[in-house]
């Protein structure tokens, strides 16, 4: 009587407990996630490297158009055999995500230190130069990866692939067209427009196909879990939004640039911008390197130019030495309290 009781209790307690989507937050899918990355970043290093030997690198004095795809391109090789090799080492080891009470402190004092700026932005910009400027751009990707809730390895990974697409288009100096392949689409390069509503058209879609999966994977942003499944009239209410979604982003994209809207953009950052959901790529950090990436190499190439070529610029002035520092030492300890927190949770699995 008692076994018999007890056995149908057991039997269901699992399926109450069931979570959908739960494989988002397994070990396989961050595992793929490292592989997947990393793999992108390695073919855009290729493809970066051996196009900017093929444009021209000149010298430090002046540099060519292909000079900094040449040193992103570098840098992303670099990246991806890294992100590779956390895939193997720790693909059993969950990451450690910043709480949303430090995310707000965090937020909270750049806010305020970007209204200071403002308010005396006037006398501090006297002191800028283009290596000021320049260094105060890697300054905000650095503090933007920092603020990564997930890894900071792949956020990198992400912000120097945002730089890497920014250089698609005419070289501003030159006009010697880099990474177009010959295609009208790319003659002027991406814009930020065009990413956004690829993105918005990714969310769109998946949402379309799971109303529930969408779901889940911004709640993994926060670092929850999805816990309930939807009913099927709100199922059926989310998919013809996000259908309505996906028709409102195209329409967005033919009302900005008009019978040349750029399609062919629209769909591969679709599908870039699934990927990034399902394997929680972090698209802010992407589209924010995206958009301050011209400006980066402008100003690079400035500093460079005026310095004759002397690439200690940077360091001799002691505005952008500092604040190269700053930028460095955050990226270095963010890495380092990751690298501690995957390594405690590590131990006791290994124990």
């Amino acid at each position: 009587m008692s076994t018999q009781q007890h056995t149908p209790t057991t039997d269901a307690q699992p399926t109450t407990n069931v979570q959908p989507h739960a494989w988002l937050h397994g070990g396989a899918i961050r595992t793929a996630s490292d592989v997947c990355l990393a793999v992108i970043l390695l073919i855009a290093g290729t493809v970066a490297i051996q196009a900017a030997l093929r444009i021209g690198l000149g010298s430090a004095a002046r540099l060519e158009a292909g000079s900094y795809p040449l040193v992103i391109g570098s840098l992303l090789l670099a990246i991806g055999i890294a992100t590779l090799l956390r895939a193997l080492v720790l693909r059993k080891v969950e990451h450690g995500r910043w709480s949303l009470i430090s995310i707000a402190v965090i937020a909270a004092v750049i806010l305020a230190v970007q209204l200071a700026i403002g308010q005396w932005g006037l006398n501090v910009a006297l002191l800028f130069g283009p290596a000021e400027f320049g260094a105060l751009i890697v300054f905000q990707l650095a503090l933007a990866i920092a603020l990564v809730r997930s890894s900071r390895i792949r956020a990198i990974g992400m912000v120097l692939l945002g730089l890497l697409i920014a250089t698609i288009g005419p070289d501003v100096e030159t006009g010697v067209e880099r990474f177009t392949m010959d295609l009208d689409s790319l003659a002027d390069g991406v814009m930020v427009s065009t990413v956004v509503l690829g993105f918005v058209a990714a969310d769109g879609l998946l949402g379309v196909v799971s109303p529930s999966l969408l779901l889940a994977s911004y709640a993994r942003k926060v670092g929850h879990r999805f816990a309930t499944r939807v009913r099927l009239p709100i199922d059926l209410i989310l998919r013809v939004a996000c259908a309505l979604l996906i028709a409102a982003a195209l329409y967005a994209a033919y009302l900005l640039d008009g019978s040349e809207w750029p399609l062919e953009q629209i769909a591969v950052f679709a599908a870039f911008g699934v990927a990034c959901q399902i394997f929680d790529w972090n698209r802010l950090v992407f589209l924010l390197a995206l958009n301050v990436g011209p400006l980066l190499e402008e100003n690079i190439r400035k500093a460079l130019l005026i310095a004759r070529g002397d690439l200690t610029v940077y360091f001799a002035r002691p505005i952008s030495a500092t604040v190269l520092a700053l930028a460095v030492a955050i990226v270095l300890l963010a890495l380092m309290l990751s690298a501690r927190s995957m390594l405690s949770r590590r131990q006791p699995a290994s124990g």
